[in-house]
């Protein structure tokens, strides 16, 4: 498995053993991808970013993932108790990666925004990640 297959398994692992935002999406609705005719509220890994991270006698990688959440509510608060379950089960968490060995997780970025369409707010986060081969 790759080292960005790994990290993605493993953070939606951790995602949905989190039980309040699991109850906060009404379900395991964290996905790789939107199945076709999803109901938000949902969470999605829109986006991972690997770069070779590597030092001269290890080799590691360095990782950008964003998730994005889309909510039914035309309110903040929705949007932000999800972002803050989801910083929650993820920032400096020591997740166990297939393969690979990960070195730290962190959230860098997190906005909360409407959606100018449905008027819902929403939330993208970026993480970093680290990561090396066992």
């Amino acid at each position: 498995m790759t080292a960005t297959l790994a990290l993605q398994v493993a953070m939606r692992e951790a995602l949905l053993a989190r039980t309040q935002l699991c109850r906060l999406l009404g379900g395991a609705h964290i996905f790789d991808e939107v199945p076709r005719g999803a109901n938000a509220p949902y969470v999605a890994f829109t986006g991972i970013e690997t770069r070779d991270w590597s030092v001269a006698d290890q080799k590691a990688h360095e990782h950008f993932v964003t998730l994005e959440t889309i909510t039914n509510q035309r309110g903040r608060a929705a949007a932000q108790a999800i972002a803050a379950e989801i910083e929650a089960a993820l920032d400096n968490a020591a997740l166990t990666l297939e393969g690979h060995t990960l070195i730290n997780l962190r959230v860098i970025f997190s906005t909360v925004s409407r959606n100018v369409k449905t008027e819902n707010f929403g939330v993208i986060q970026r993480f970093r990640a680290a990561t090396e081969p066992l």
